[in-house]
């Protein structure tokens, strides 16, 4: 049946024709349910009617179900005889290509092709045309089971012959397209999954050469090519001549027998290695002065040629994010060198780029990511969700689709940070403890734990090293040299042992190989506070530490106010950054700031403070300073001092009691809550014993007898306070736990308390009745977070982005809220305080940052050059 543009098919509606042939037409349409665009395919009017066509229909479409692969096009469903299928946008494959980029898009299809295979399915019909590439590299293998939609209906072209599908099941007829058959297929004879690994070879060919290995004027000379001519593989770079003949072989028992070992038949070096021919300047990043052009064509002349003896020209380009942004998000880099992901826009949304392209794709559905990281492979990325708590470990395919969670990455106690291994595992630290998880899903698994006696705080930025037995990680202790609190240390899998490396520095490090598979090579870190790049040669072999650090690069930005850079490197020597001075460990200086958004600075010594709460006379303010290690702090407004309430330990979130004599703070090791003298007289008591999950204290009820806060799980607790100095209560939850909760509050008058939520999908503030029962009521209208009370009960503030929200509401006789209100907008941290009469907000003001553009990534080509002239090489 023939659709026109406007015509409903169910929810779908029609928006244009894409292509048609012998055996299908196919039509963009919008999904008015889900509202995306989808493909619609359909039998021709001539074949709608006939069963054996109908059933290779439905067959087509139990095929594709069965198949999830990130290289194989899915189908959505079955539609009054038309298949649902995802809309590949994108352009179908065509050579010449470079051989790095023939490879890689060979992986990919290769990828596609064993999928199918392990499931018994044999695609039959291989061919540039039912392969597609998107803008961000990802290759699609279309038309699983069926016939190929075809281009041409002229059967003089055997490039565009239609596909020639007497039956699929009975032998002596033909199925396939004729330039890309097999021999036993152009003889009618029964074939197997090595039908596919032949015109796999054929496909490689002509992505290398940029033209058809078998054509003839008729479809019968090009089947007569097929079953005669031998392939001339003089024509393609000598890496790959192995596997081209090894795929086509005319007798399918000396052929290849399984697609996945497609990468044997190459050297031993791998991906290394490229190839001869002469790279185009297409890809070359914008932003690049005309006068470097043809510096990069010689430069890259011989990155894409087997190294030479003596060090390769480094060459650096500047790509312009393509998004505004103030300040970008994470970077990564894929392992080959070919991707660039990052996360930029006002909502934190990762986007994808080919290194050889000039536009960048964004992932739909990935805002508020953090901490990316690519697949071995560079189909998928792995991501941190900041924007839901507790914080989310989640995975995506490069092209889009959903994201699936793997597992909670909570943030309460150092950053949530993974690697995807080798071994298809990812690691990743939760609450600075070290976990493992498979990159298919299933059970994460405990490593490491920070041990408290020797003041370690958090693991971080685990990765595993060469030979798979060994991680290498960052562990933050607690000390009083801002920034250098740290070390980096190796974890035995099989063992357990812990082997320090380096100490006294940022505890952020990654080892770089020096050649593939190389186990010398470096370890590199960032120094926060001078924006460096330091490295250290190393012997992944031995777990050894050759020399002392040195600085490699300055000028590299840091991420928001944590210890780690705006940058990601590659296996292959691919070096991405975002220019400036250092973005964490810097103070952050305390700051008053009026209802219309004017700004006066406090003398507080120079700090880097995390959050700050003003006591109950307003006179003092108890600060958590993360570059000493987490610890809390008191800073007196009148005399200007500055004293350590856990000089011996570490604490996170401290908030007062109403008589202003203690803290309540949660330690960063524990699962308990304690409390101290603000004055530091006396040594800190416990609170809690040891609880379901970690603990952070918000608000202590107007009688001062309960203090409220949230588990990082997301649920909300009440804990009783003690009349005496400790105490042992047992925390008692308060509201449901069927959405994630966090930062509630008391009001006043002790009767209501508002909370953050994201019971919608987005977080949201709401006020429930204290202690209930109740319903709850919506406060804000476009997220929120971080709601604090005037303390006449009478306005309720939060913040909204970077804006400060007020709403004026009752509490007596029954709870009554406006409209939101917007009083300033500003670049602020999201922990702040109201003064008493409710005229000034306390807020912490993000460190000054020196930064040459928010939306310049500069990419650095064969980097590891570099490194080796800079830094001697382990041996």
């Amino acid at each position: 049946m023939s659709l026109s543009v406007g015509e409903r098919l169910g929810p779908y509606e029609i928006l244009a024709p894409i292509g048609a042939g012998g055996m299908g037409e196919v039509y963009r349409a919008r999904d008015t349910k889900l509202d995306r665009d989808v493909a619609i395919k359909v039998l021709p009017a001539a074949l709608a009617q006939d069963p054996e066509r109908l059933a290779r229909f439905e067959r087509e479409a139990k095929v594709l179900a069965s198949l999830n692969h990130p290289n194989i096009a899915q189908i959505y469903g079955i539609e009054d005889r038309a298949l649902v299928m995802e809309l590949v946008d994108g352009e179908t494959l065509r050579g010449p290509l470079l051989l790095e980029t023939a490879l890689n898009y060979s992986r990919q299809i290769a990828n596609a092709l064993e999928a199918a295979h392990e499931k018994g399915i044999i695609h039959r019909d291989l061919k540039p045309a039912n392969i597609m590439v998107t803008p961000a590299g990802v290759v699609k293998v279309l038309d699983f089971g069926l016939a190929a939609v075809a281009q041409s209906s002229d059967p003089s072209n055997p490039a565009t012959s239609p596909t020639l599908t007497i039956s699929p099941t009975r032998a002596g007829m033909i199925l396939g397209t004729a330039a890309y058959m097999s021999p036993e297929q152009a003889r009618g004879k029964p074939v197997d999954k090595r039908a596919d690994i032949w015109a796999f070879g054929v496909v490689l060919f002509e992505m290398l050469t940029g033209t058809q290995l078998f054509h003839g004027e008729t479809v019968s000379d090009t089947l007569a090519q097929v079953l005669t001519k031998e392939p001339d593989s003089e024509q393609v770079p000598a890496k790959v001549r192995r596997l081209l003949q090894a795929c086509l072989r005319k007798d399918p028992k000396q052929r290849l027998q399984a697609i996945g070992d497609w990468k044997l038949m190459l050297p031993e070096d791998g991906f290394a290695n490229q190839h001869e021919t002469k790279p185009s300047l297409h890809w070359i990043l914008p932003g690049v002065a005309a006068s470097l052009a043809l510096i990069a064509g010689v430069a890259l002349s011989g990155w894409l040629r087997p190294a030479a003896p003596g060090p390769r020209m480094v060459v650096r380009l500047s790509a312009t994010l393509p998004v505004a942004t103030n300040i970008p998000g994470p970077i990564a880099v894929s392992r080959d060198g070919s991707r660039l992901a990052f996360v930029a826009g006002p909502k934190g949304q990762i986007f994808v780029r080919m290194i050889d392209q000039l536009e960048a794709t964004p992932i739909p559905r990935t805002e508020g990511a953090g901490f990316l990281c690519f697949s071995p492979d560079g189909t998928w990325i792995s991501y941190i969700d900041m924007s839901v708590q507790p914080n989310k470990l989640k995975k995506i395919a490069i092209d889009g689709g959903p994201a699936q969670v793997l597992a909670d990455a909570l943030n309460t106690i150092g950053p949530p940070t993974q690697d995807w291994g080798l071994d298809d595992n990812i690691l990743f630290s939760s609450n600075g403890v070290l976990m493992r998880i498979p990159a298919a899903g299933g059970t994460a698994e405990t490593l490491a734990t920070p041990d408290p006696a020797k003041k370690e705080i958090f693991y971080l930025t685990p990765q595993l090293l060469p030979g798979g037995k060994q991680i290498l990680f960052g562990s933050a202790l607690a000390s009083a040299n801002p920034g250098r609190g740290g070390m980096i240390a190796a974890l035995n899998l099989r063992t357990g042992e812990k082997k320090v490396l380096v100490r006294n520095v940022s505890a952020n490090p990654r080892y770089v190989p020096t050649g593939p598979g190389s186990s010398a090579g470096y370890i590199v870190y960032y120094t926060s506070q001078t924006g460096s790049l330091m490295a250290v040669a190393f012997d992944a072999s031995r777990m050894e530490v050759k020399g002392s650090p040195v600085a490699v690069l300055d000028g590299v930005q840091g991420y928001s106010n944590s210890p780690f850079a705006l940058m990601g490197i590659s296996d292959s020597g691919t070096l991405a950054y975002v220019g400036g001075g250092p973005g964490a460990g810097l103070p952050t200086p305390l700051i008053w700031v009026d209802r219309k958004g004017v700004e006066q600075p406090l003398p507080a010594p120079a700090r880097t403070y995390s959050s700050a709460k003003l006591s109950p006379d307003g006179q003092r303010i108890a600060l958590m300073v993360v570059g000493q290690g987490l610890q809390v702090w008191v800073y007196d407004l009148a005399r200007g001092t500055l004293h350590n309430v856990t000089a011996e330990g570490d604490g996170a979130a401290p908030i007062w009691t109403k008589d202003g004599k203690r803290l309540i703070y949660a330690p960063s090791n524990g699962t308990s809550l304690v409390w101290a003298p603000a004055d530091g007289s006396s040594a800190p008591s416990m609170l809690t014993g040891v609880e379901k999950g970690r603990m952070v204290p918000t608000s202590v009820s107007p009688d001062g007898k309960m203090v409220i806060g949230f588990y990082t799980s997301g649920e909300l607790w009440v804990v009783p306070l003690p009349d005496g100095s400790s105490g042992n209560a047992k925390p008692q939850s308060f509201l449901d736990s069927r959405s994630q909760k966090a930062e509630p509050a008391f009001s006043p008058d002790g009767h209501w308390v508002a909370y953050r939520s994201d019971e919608t999908g987005n977080r949201e503030i709401y006020v429930a009745p204290y202690p209930g029962p109740g319903g709850k009521f919506l406060i804000s209208t476009e997220g929120g977070t971080s709601p604090h009370w005037s303390d006449d009960g009478r306005e309720l503030f939060y913040r909204s982005s970077d804006k400060m929200m007020a709403v004026d509401v009752q509490t007596s006789p029954e709870f009554r809220a406006g409209t939101p209100k917007i009083l300033f907008a500003g670049t602020f941290g999201n922990s702040f305080d109201l003064s008493s009469d409710g005229k000034r907000f306390l807020m912490i003001k993000p460190p000054a940052i020196t930064q040459r553009s928010a939306d310049q990534v500069t990419v650095v080509l064969n980097w590891f050059d570099e490194l080796r002239r800079r830094v001697p090489t382990a041996k």
